[in-house]
């Protein structure tokens, strides 16, 4: 007598939790392909496909998108030769914290230009406009900065209000006058041509702060050194009217390298190219 075979049934297709672990790990590889792609997206690549699609299906004639792009990487509205400026500021900042000169110079991006103001008495000693020897690598920083740009350089000084009459320097106005000479001259005896350098003497006359106190007179103690960003107001080669003619034979600092363009540092913080202000300079 034949033994009965088993009838073996055979479920076809795949078990239910399969599909949906399928499904599942599908959709998490679109998720974190998005991420990955949502990350590296640019702006003109954006609006590339963007207009393709309209001109394929007739559709998006102004299209939204989900990101909105307020900070470009690079703002399009900064020429090359201002990006290299705000690149080099960056790298005067750089230095000053290395050197712990923070609290000694202030560096300010305005629209017109880039101003350093520095400490008058980290830089002369009081009643006095000789330069001391310890803001001369700081100055050397900054004429290796200029230097690279053909902008015209304005060294202003400042003083506090309280009166000095001495007999080399009668009011504050002759002891700041001196101080910006003292600076300008330091400057061409490093190499910058003397037809890029202006020099000023304020005196109290454009405080910062109330006389009236101490840190308030600190602060209006001060050299002002001011990079304008404006070609056209460069006057022709000459020379200081400080300096006699058989002085006037500085030679060329060597930067040592090449200028080539470089790509701008942006502000991690706001995100833009230096702080914009809208502090005017005369």
């Amino acid at each position: 007598m034949a033994k009965k075979t088993k009838n073996i049934a055979v479920k076809k297709g795949l078990d239910d939790w399969v599909m949906t672990y399928g499904d599942m790990m599908s959709l998490l590889l679109t998720f974190f392909v998005l991420i990955v792609s949502f990350s590296s997206m640019q702006e003109t690549k954006f609006n590339q496909a963007a207009a393709s699609l309209a001109d394929a299906f007739g559709v998006m004639k102004h299209p939204e998108s989900i990101i909105e792009f307020n900070e470009p990487i690079v703002p399009n509205h900064v020429p090359q030769e201002e990006a290299e400026v705000l690149y080099e500021v960056r790298s005067v900042e750089k230095f000053l914290l290395e050197e712990g000169l923070q609290d000694q110079v202030e560096v300010e991006v305005t629209d017109e230009g880039v101003l350093f103001s520095i400490n008058a008495p980290f830089m002369f000693k009081s009643g006095g406009a000789e330069l001391q020897n310890e803001p001369k690598t700081v100055l050397n920083k900054l004429a290796g900065f200029f230097t690279k740009f053909p902008y015209q350089v304005k060294v202003q000084g400042h003083t506090d209000s309280i009166p000095i009459n001495s007999a080399k320097f009668p009011s504050n106005w002759e002891l700041s006058a001196a101080r910006a000479v003292s600076v300008a001259r330091y400057f061409q005896s490093l190499g910058m041509p003397p037809e890029q350098i202006e020099a000023t003497g304020f005196g109290e006359h454009r405080p910062l702060s109330d006389n009236a106190t101490a840190e308030g007179r600190n602060k209006n103690r001060r050299v002002e050194i001011f990079l304008q960003l404006d070609k056209k107001d460069l006057p022709k080669a000459g020379i200081l009217p400080f300096q006699k003619v058989e002085e006037a034979q500085p030679q060329a600092m060597s930067t040592g390298k090449e200028n080539v363009p470089v790509r701008p540092i942006i502000n991690p913080v706001t995100g833009k190219l230096g702080i914009m202000t809208g502090r005017q300079q005369p």
